[in-house]
């Protein structure tokens, strides 16, 4: 079993909406996909 994590971090809370996370969240999973297994991203 491999795992591959994409994360993201806000530290003003007005700074980005939850859909900005998300989405920043994806694309470091994804990041971390294309970079091969048992890989964490940070977005």
């Amino acid at each position: 079993m491999t795992i591959s994590v994409g994360v993201t971090q806000c530290e003003d809370a007005d700074a980005a909406t939850i859909d900005d996370l998300l989405a920043a969240a994806d694309r470091a999973l994804y990041q971390a996909k294309r970079e091969g297994r048992n890989r964490v991203a940070v977005a």
